[in-house]
């Protein structure tokens, strides 16, 4: 009930002084759920729900539809921002895996006064084990179960006189749940391929006695997959190669004893993703824009893109418990042409069939950028105040993010050839939260924040493809601007309640647009009110939580013109979302249940016709799902559990939006065998 967090402020402090509705999931709790993702622990807070687009498991938040392109979220490991280069998105399915995490903190919310582009809907930042934290000298665990599924963890740590270590390895297979739906090609039923693996290692060396504050981390992660219904919704009918990998190195310096009146840390990071992909788009003997793809269409694709992230920040702790914080960051991304672009369509021209399925070289995927680097610095500040009577404290933060870049536009149709052009974005961030501690029960907030998301390289630079479109002149960065009232209080020491309500006003949410062939573009602005209760217990051997959030939509407007309106009727997310939770140690074992409830949701008229709703309704139902583990431990250095997903086998489904004839299902019943072994 009593806990501490980081991310909320960058210093530790109680959960309820925090100027922001924030949670802390223990290393212990994700054990006994037995949760696999960063995903799985959001869908168990308020206000996140579980979504689908394309291939990719997405989590939406607050009433707004997440898409594959990116999620509204930072990701923080250890404090580094670790979302991706090339699409913008923090990886928080199971490529990201949790075998080498001490804890999770969730920021519900903005954060880009602290944090800068991503952190609109949220931030979830893992903080990782050291040496000191591990019982054991090493954990192995292997899990095992239906749908061809194999995880394999492995977890090991030592300390010297001068360093300590920590070095983790996971590895993810599935065949996943394969089931028959339409598509967008027919009305012919097709199997859905759902079958993906991964692996993902990760190194820690952090330093001691006059290397202290040193740590080195380095992260190798790769995975491949499969696109479900197909990126163009026409699932496909030749098998593809969809890889992905990411390299991420960093070193970092911080003031070893955060007790200190003033702290520095400086940091620099690297990473590097790389794509290999063979993307069936129409299978054979398609038609589209009066077209015929005798042979189909495919893509292939083999490309990489880098980064250097670095920042120096400052921090002042007065003794009348003020602070004073600053710092500057800058990323340096860059791109250096492709190892392979090749397809049998012209698309660096009419996007017509090449002729006798020739594959042909069609250009560079991002030719806008033409090896120029693109740069974004931040600036921020921020100020807490002394807390005023040990009642009232008040956070105020600011920060300036100017991104630039020059760039050539590959449409030029006039004399000559055509010139480098710079373009820029740039936005202040600003937040301020009031906290006021009534009684040791009992604390309020006010927080109010803006936020906001650069438009990533793949909106802006996308080139010579079928698989997205930029839109380079006129695309606007999204904003994001919150207003919030929390409170928690103590009901008894072994129960806590948790409210919040806000206001959200998202602008120019940037996603695919149906029409114009996966053009990235700012599609519509919305405003969402809503509430989130959370209840946490705890009596004797017993915890748990019980959540509830309700969201309303009072506005919107519609920039693309293949949406219709719907200013206030919530579409695309469910309007009401819950869950409970609890778990029971006893002697040598531990019991462990769930229950997630989505709400209905509806679509928008746009969304539907007679044909459409005859085959996949006027609306998506409201579901519910139960999940449990029961783990035994008969000796120190051995558990033995079972964990079960979706026991009820319940047939739910999840939104496609725009008009398809299909919805997305979720996985049916799941069973795991998870034995772990403490070295």
């Amino acid at each position: 009930m009593d806990i501490s967090v980081v991310t909320a402020s960058k210093f530790e402090q109680p959960i309820k002084d925090a100027p922001s509705t924030i949670s802390l999931i223990s290393r212990d709790k994700i054990i006994k759920y037995g949760w696999l993702s960063g995903n799985e622990i959001l869908s168990r807070l308020p206000g996140f729900s579980i979504s689908q687009d394309y291939d990719r498991k997405t989590v939406s938040s607050r009433g707004v539809y997440e898409g594959w392109n990116n999620n509204h979220l930072l990701m923080l490991i250890d404090g580094v921002p670790m979302n991706d280069n090339m699409y913008g998105t923090a990886f928080t399915w199971e490529i990201t895996p949790l075998v080498f995490m001490r804890s999770v903190e969730v920021i519900r919310g903005p954060g880009s006064a602290l944090y800068g582009s991503n952190a609109t809907n949220g931030v979830i930042s893992y903080n990782t084990l050291s040496a000191k934290d591990l019982k054991k000298k090493a954990e192995i665990r292997y899990r095992v179960g239906n749908q061809g599924t194999h995880v394999f963890d492995l977890l090991t740590g030592h300390e010297t006189e001068h360093v300590s270590f920590v070095s983790a390895f996971n590895f993810y297979q599935t065949n996943g749940h394969n089931y028959k739906s339409l598509d967008a090609s027919d009305d012919e039923e097709h199997t859905i391929n759902e079958s993906r693996s991964n692996y993902y290692l990760f190194n820690k060396i952090e330093g001691k006695g006059n290397l202290e504050g040193f740590s080195l981390q380095h992260h190798e992660q790769a995975w491949e997959y499969t696109t479900g219904h197909g990126w163009l919704f026409h699932v496909p009918d030749q098998p593809e190669n969809m890889n992905e990998n990411r390299r991420l190195i960093s070193l970092r310096y911080k003031t070893p004893d955060p007790s200190k009146k003033f702290n520095h840390e400086y940091l620099m990071r690297y990473q590097r993703h790389g794509v290999d992909w063979n993307v069936r788009l129409f299978p054979n003997d398609f038609t589209s824009g009066g077209v015929n793809y005798q042979y189909g269409l495919t893509e292939l694709l083999n490309t990489h893109t880098s980064d250097i992230f670095s920042r120096v920040q400052w921090s002042y702790g007065a003794d009348n418990k003020s602070s004073i914080l600053g710092g500057v960051e800058h990323s340096y991304f860059f791109y250096g042409g492709d190892d392979l672009h090749f397809s049998n369509a012209n698309l660096n021209g009419d996007f017509g069939p090449t002729t006798g399925n020739q594959f042909i070289e069609v250009g560079e995927y991002f030719a806008f950028l033409n090896r120029h680097p693109m740069h974004n610095l931040g600036i921020y500040g921020q100020y807490t105040s002394p807390k005023f009577g040990d009642k009232f404290q008040a956070t105020l933060g600011v920060r300036y993010d100017f991104a630039s870049f020059m760039f050539n536009d590959i449409y030029y149709d006039g004399p000559g050839t055509p010139e480098d052009e710079q373009l820029s974005f740039d936005k202040l961030s600003p937040r301020l939260s009031l906290v006021y501690s009534v009684n040791k029960k009992l604390t309020l907030k006010a927080m109010a924040g803006q936020a906001f998301r650069t438009p990533s390289p793949s909106e802006l630079f996308g080139s010579n493809t079928y698989l997205l479109g930029s839109n380079i002149r006129e695309l606007r960065p999204e904003v994001i601007t919150t207003i919030e009232f929390g409170s928690d209080l103590q009901l008894t020491q072994n129960l806590n309640w948790r409210f919040n309500a806000f206001s959200t006003k998202f602008e120019d949410q940037i996603a695919y647009s149906v029409s114009n062939f996966n053009l990235s573009t700012n599609l519509y602005s919305l405003t969402t009110i809503g509430i989130e209760n959370e209840i946490h217990f705890k009596v004797g051997k017993l915890d748990g939580f019980l959540n509830h959030s309700f969201v309303e939509r009072i506005d919107e407007v519609i920039i693309d013109p293949t949406i219709s309106e719907s200013k206030d009727k919530l579409t695309w997310v469910p309007q009401q979302l819950g869950n409970l939770g609890a778990n029971y140690s006893f002697s040598q074992f531990t019991l462990s249940m769930q229950v997630h409830c989505q709400g209905s949701v509806e679509r928008r008229d746009s969304d539907r016709d007679a044909s459409a709703d005859s085959k996949r309704g006027a609306s998506v139902g409201s579901w519910a799902s139960l999940d449990m583990r029961a783990a035994y431990q008969p000796f120190d250095f051995l558990e033995i559990g079972l964990v079960g997903t979706n026991l009820t086998n319940t047939k739910g489904k999840l939104l496609k939006n725009n008009l398809y004839a299909f919805d997305y299902q979720i996985a049916g019943r799941f069973i795991l065998l998870d034995i772990r072994l403490m070295l």
